[in-house]
């Protein structure tokens, strides 16, 4: 049917450059749609300090990563299933920014450097809200389950 009606759909094998992984361009991965998406992420959205990203972007994890610890734990009948998650959660939270803080002290990467400060200053300040957004909305998530059950 893509011959008779033009759907703006195709399948691109070959990118501009060789080894710039733009090799298979889709409809999903290389739409005007996806692309605005992934723009409007936290990460990549205009106008925002690193702390204002690292706080949005932690909160979001932080929800959403106590869930299955408390539904498929192995503490998932009992009452302390949503400390134990919140716990499990915060310790997770607590890893993945020890990670991000290791990557930004051996990498040094200036996505969201300002002019004079030091290299990796921008993204180290984004991690260290993450962890405090992360705690934050996993305990949020925690009130939730507490006082509405699960």
């Amino acid at each position: 049917p893509s011959n008779v009606w033009e759907s703006g759909a195709y399948l691109q094998w070959r990118g501009e450059e060789y080894f710039a992984g733009d090799q298979v361009k889709t409809i999903v991965s290389d739409s005007r749609f996806s692309k605005q998406f992934i723009a409007n992420t936290a990460f990549y959205r205009e106008g925002l300090k690193p702390w204002q990203r690292g706080l949005e972007i932690g909160m979001a994890h932080g929800y959403f990563i106590i869930g299955p610890f408390v539904s498929l734990g192995p503490l998932r009948n009992t009452p302390e299933a949503a400390t134990v998650g919140l716990l499990a959660g915060c310790a997770l939270i607590g890893l993945v920014s020890v990670g991000g803080l290791l990557f930004g002290t051996l990498i040094k990467p200036t996505l969201f450097d300002k002019k004079g400060d030091p290299k990796a200053s921008g993204f180290q300040e984004l991690i260290n809200w993450h962890a405090l957004g992360g705690i934050g909305g996993a305990g949020f998530a925690h009130a939730l389950i507490t006082v509405f059950g699960s």
